[in-house]
């Protein structure tokens, strides 16, 4: 993943110049002895105060030092044009009377002055507030620049998420619309991408393989796990496994995946064979939530996960459970994210929930969408905090 460059700027690198409006070059002279000392810095003078916007704009001082009294402009006035430009609206500024008026010193203030120095100054406290004022502004800049930084390479992130999340979709099989079984299916991912993946394809002409997964975590690497176990099961490469085998599949896919080679990361899954002309219905799960055999009248069977997730402990053993499956039955298999939803007053929602509501839905006029709409009404948000995936599965002979 190729980062963008950073343009934060790092301490030290930005230099401190100063602007001086006054129309009596004297004072310009006696400004430019206080600083002689530092070496660093850099002094601009403008005598003409009708061109001071357009110089400050020019050169963008660290610093603005703007006397108050000059023929033909009103130092107060200048105050405000400075302020009038984005560019400036930050620059501290420092105004110079001759006079210690409270009055003028609080419309100073209030138009957007940062400090009031009768002239001249001791040349000790000129530095020290030249000094004061330079610094805290290019720490602000310093601190701006990190900021864009920062936000560019959010942005830059959500973008890889977003296409890796729009990839991960490009590989999900297309839904069967004719034949004994025909299915329908949702994915949802999250604003931070998870792990899910799922996919059906028939074995020969009368058993089809089902399955759904889900690896712990969010980000890219998750998901190519996620898309890495996937593509092992779709094109039935798990080494020396019968894929008619629920058992023996998990077992080989949980000795192909252990966690210690892949970043401490493991995943759930439960996979199923149908066999449409038997109608029975084989499956095997690995710590995944139970998949639901909706009957036509939307009553329920759990179709529980008895093994433990993919990746925790190698060379375990993995049992096969058979359900009968009769015309106008459904599967349903769904991630994790479709039920663990965080409520408006802070409450979790639970698996129970998401079931209760599930059958009714799941028979209905467009059961996955309905679904989907009841857990972004339980959570009162649009977006997910995790992946949801949604596979149904219509068994009609």
């Amino acid at each position: 993943m190729t980062m963008p460059q950073s343009n934060v700027i790092q301490p030290g690198t930005l230099p401190t110049v100063i602007l001086l409006v006054d129309d009596q070059p004297i004072i310009a002279a006696a400004v430019q002895r206080m600083i002689a000392s530092r070496k660093d810095w850099t002094l601009h003078y403008c005598q003409d105060p009708a061109r001071a916007v357009e110089q400050a704009l020019q050169i963008r001082p660290s610093v603005i030092l703007q006397d108050l009294v000059m023929p033909d402009v009103d130092g107060l006035d200048l105050v405000t044009a400075y302020r009038r430009q984005p560019a400036l609206q930050e620059t501290p500024l420092v105004v110079l009377s001759s006079k210690e008026e409270p009055q003028t010193k609080a419309r100073a203030f209030e138009l957007g002055a940062n400090d009031y120095l009768v002239k001249l100054p001791d040349p000790v406290e000129m530095l020290a507030r030249l000094h004061h004022h330079a610094e805290g502004y290019k720490a602000a800049l310093q601190r701006n620049a990190a900021y864009a930084a920062l936000a560019a390479s959010e942005r830059h992130l959500q973008e890889e998420v977003r296409r890796a999340a729009e990839y991960v979709k490009s590989l999900l099989p297309p839904p069967l619309v004719e034949g004994a079984a025909t299915s329908t299916w949702r994915f949802v991912p999250s604003e931070s991408l998870g792990g899910d993946a799922f996919g059906h394809h028939w074995l020969d002409d009368t058993q089809l393989a089902i399955y759904l997964l889900d690896v712990c975590g969010h980000g890219v690497g998750p998901a190519l796990l996620g898309v890495s176990a996937m593509n092992v099961i779709h094109s039935s490469a798990v080494p020396g496994r019968d894929m008619r085998d629920t058992g023996a599949v998990v077992e080989g896919l949980n000795d192909l995946f252990p966690m210690d080679r892949h970043n401490e990361m493991f995943f759930t899954l439960w996979y199923g064979i149908l066999d449409v002309k038997r109608g029975r219905l084989r499956w095997t799960g690995a710590g995944h939530p139970p998949a639901l055999l909706v009957h036509p009248d939307g009553s329920l069977q759990r179709l529980e996960s008895q093994g433990l997730m993919i990746g925790a402990v190698t060379g375990l053993p993995y049992e096969s459970s058979e359900v009968e499956i009769r015309p106008g039955m459904r599967l349903l298999l769904y991630s994790d994210g479709i039920f663990e939803l965080q409520r408006p007053d802070g409450q979790m929602a639970t698996l129970d929930d998401f079931i209760r509501h599930a059958g009714p839905a799941a028979v209905g006029a467009d059961p996955l969408d309905a679904m989907l709409a009841h857990a972004r009404a339980v959570q009162g948000a649009a977006g997910f905090k995790d992946d949801v995936s949604l596979l149904q599965v219509l068994y009609q002979p």
